[in-house]
């Protein structure tokens, strides 16, 4: 671990958390995920059933497109976007869906993205109601005031990956984190909310390109920045990013966040060669597989030496540092990330001290996983949906399956993460279909809402309302009054 504090701002801020000046309401979505990063509504939400482009909408406007979810604070709604080469922050009237501001960055170079999936605006804000903090892998971090005047800027170098960069920011007290795990340079930074210094900075060389957002889990006293990355979900002291526990696990990349409930961490990830009975990628031994490929004999790779396969095909992926080679020891270090990568779920529960460990998981399971969407702990249960539409509910202390990869009736992958409120599981497919499932041991479809665009942002229960973005839209959906009968 390379852990090393940046000027006095990290000395001064050891001895305690403060505590944000301004609390979120219960018609608040103050970050990815809402209150807590763990998807699930107030308890007073009543989000509606049904909805669709021309039915139970409240407004529906046209929006720049960009894969960050909005976010709530009072009356107003934020979220970014990339368009004309400019990287937006945009305010909105939550009632009405009128632009309040818009600010945009045109950056140096934007980032590599994937090519169909991929946008530069794909982390989701963070506000803390006196401050909105956005995120762009081409610039860095930004805050702005609620009314949209730039506070401060925090550049950064842009991601290695060519995927981009989606992970969210997050606050604790203070502090405010964003981590960049990339294919190389891999890292996590904590920043002061008000100015934008570097309070501290965790390098993290060990972990090979990630997506996954961090949860904040306050238990027995404690405060942890539970952190998801290769191979590893970490607990972090947020004060100080020093390590207090560690459980192993999670897939060689991991797209998803974690989540907490009943006392237990949860979490779930999956990736290509990670299912050790059906697909598993092992790679052959550096010196071996120079002497049958190395042509000029450097004592390296080039993409041309490399034979059709899974070296050639994550290129990018063991080319850390971009030199346009893979060295022995990118290759070594990939090569044991896949000897140890197995897809999987699992819970944990802290022992006595608050700490956590191989020793207190309660179970594995290895079917119906997610990719991309994060798992949902809700009303005893957890939930998580697999690419194809088929939604897992598991007994959270035994692992055990109430029900295993039913179909959801809409097919296709699944980006957006799992959002819970009103007794209900809101699923939503990357074609764009909303599945809304009844909460509980049973399987059964309360209805399916196609919205008539690709989506990849996570619905947002506030109210009695369902802000939703897709690929062209954001709308809020509110059921309409039943006309009295006479």
């Amino acid at each position: 671990m390379n852990f090393f504090p940046v000027g006095l701002a990290a000395t001064l801020i050891l001895g305690s958390i403060r505590l944000p000046s301004t609390l979120a309401s219960e018609t608040d979505w103050p970050q990815f995920r809402g209150p807590g990063g763990l998807g699930v509504g107030a308890p007073n939400a009543h989000p509606p059933l049904t909805f669709g482009p021309s039915n139970n909408v409240a407004w529906r406007i046209e929006m720049p497109p960009g894969n960050s979810s909005p976010i709530v604070w009072g009356k107003r709604i934020f979220l970014t976007a990339f368009s004309g080469g400019n990287l937006l922050t945009i305010a909105l009237d939550r009632d009405s869906g009128r632009e309040l501001w818009r600010r945009g960055i045109v950056p140096d170079k934007v980032e590599e993205v994937h090519l169909s999936l991929g946008n530069p605006a794909s982390a989701t804000p963070r506000t803390d109601g006196e401050r909105v903090y956005v995120h762009f892998g081409s610039v860095g971090m930004l805050a702005y005031d609620l009314d949209g005047h730039e506070l401060w800027r925090r550049p950064m170098a842009l991601t290695k990956t060519e995927y981009g960069a989606s992970s969210s920011p997050v606050l604790v007290g203070d502090n405010l984190f964003q981590l960049l795990d990339q294919d190389g340079g891999s890292h996590l930074i904590a920043l002061d909310k008000r100015t934008g210094d570097v309070v501290w900075r965790l390098d993290r060389p060990e972990m090979r390109r990630g997506f996954g957002t961090p949860i904040v889990w306050e238990h027995q006293g404690f405060t942890d920045l539970v952190v998801p990355g290769t191979l590893w979900l970490k607990g972090l002291d947020p004060r100080t990013g020093l390590e207090r526990w560690r459980v192993s696990g999670l897939a060689r990349i991991t797209c998803t966040s974690p989540v907490v409930g009943d006392g237990m961490l949860f979490t779930a990830s999956w990736t290509t060669g990670g299912d050790r009975n059906t697909e598993h990628i092992a790679m052959a031994k550096f010196d071996d597989f120079l002497a049958e490929h190395d042509r000029n004999k450097d004592g390296k790779f080039s993409l041309d030496e490399l034979p059709p396969g899974p070296a050639k095909q994550r290129f990018k992926h063991m080319d850390g540092d971009r030199s346009g080679f893979i060295e022995r020891a990118e290759w070594e270090s990939m090569a044991a990330i896949f000897e140890r990568a197995e897809n999987q779920a699992f819970a944990v529960k802290p022992d006595a001290q608050g700490l956590l460990s191989n020793a207190g998981v309660l179970w594995r399971f290895k079917k119906g996983l997610p990719y991309v969407a994060s798992p949902l702990f809700y009303r005893g249960r957890f939930y998580m949906v697999k690419n194809g539409g088929m939604l897992t509910c598991l007994d959270p202390q035994t692992g055990t399956h109430s029900y295993q990869e039913e179909r959801l009736g809409a097919i296709g992958d699944y980006y957006a993460s799992l959002i819970a409120a009103d007794g209900r599981i809101y699923v939503t497919s990357q074609r764009g279909v909303v599945t809304v499932v009844k909460a509980g041991d049973s399987f059964e479809v309360l209805s399916r809402n196609d919205l008539g665009e690709v989506t990849q942002a996570s619905p947002v229960p506030v109210g009695d309302t369902l802000l939703v973005r897709t690929a062209d839209h954001l709308a809020l959906f509110r059921e309409k009054p039943t006309p009295n009968s006479d």
